[in-house]
């Protein structure tokens, strides 16, 4: 089965020899929940109206899921897209957690539990096959930096970089950084984006950012 778009911003953020997240924690909290919200919306389990979302989920068995369908279907009203990616980013451990025993169960990584001075637990994340990481990092660049053209489900990925600022991630070079955020700036304020289902994915993208500026601003102010 090809992973989600969650699994893949996973597959991403994980350093293939450091076995931890490679992006800044508010960045990754974040868009992960957007990732989250960007699958369900890949399975038309909502629409967006007015920046509103409303829901028509079936739960699955899944538990990440279920928990997102369930707290979302019972909302006492539509709720803006920002507000459910505030309030699922604090179930961040259990969205964390789904998503990697989705991929230890596809066989894409495998995760050494370790202690600190034989006392605090910790995790390393290990992929068993670095290829996947690597095809993944090339197909980003082939829309970034050689100009192929992006379908929906790319499209969906590349939100996600935008709103993790990901981009060093994909760069060979430190020059490659800003030429591959313009670019992708270009895409997703594009032509290609006016379809409704893009139009749909730039609002929970853009919902994203606003909810990492916020929880970031909000954590500088408290130092």
């Amino acid at each position: 089965m090809t992973p989600s778009a969650a699994e893949l911003f996973m597959i991403l953020a994980i350093h293939p020899t450091k076995g931890r997240i490679a992006i800044e924690n508010i960045h990754f909290r974040y868009t992960l929940t957007g990732a989250v919200l960007m699958d369900a919306l890949s399975m038309d389990e909502f629409t967006i109206e007015d920046k509103r979302l409303i829901p028509s989920f079936t739960k699955n068995g899944d538990p990440l899921h279920d928990m997102v369908a369930d707290r979302i279907t019972n909302s006492s009203r539509n709720r803006r897209i920002s507000f459910w990616i505030n309030r699922l980013s604090r179930r961040n451990m259990l969205i964390f957690n789904e998503i990697i025993t989705r991929l230890e169960k596809k066989d894409i990584i495998r995760t050494d539990k370790k202690k600190f001075l034989n006392i605090i637990p910790y995790k390393r994340f290990w992929f068993n096959d670095r290829s996947i990481r690597d095809n993944l990092i090339e197909r980003l660049r082939q829309f970034l930096i050689y100009g192929k053209q992006p379908g929906k489900n790319d499209l969906m990925l590349l939100g996600l970089v935008e709103a993790s600022r990901a981009y060093r991630l994909l760069s060979r070079e430190r020059a490659e950084v800003k030429q591959m955020r313009r670019k992708n700036g270009d895409l997703l304020k594009g032509d290609i984006m006016n379809t409704e289902i893009n139009l749909a994915i730039r609002e929970v993208q853009t919902a994203i950012i606003a909810s990492v500026t916020a929880a970031t601003m909000a954590a500088h102010g408290s130092h």
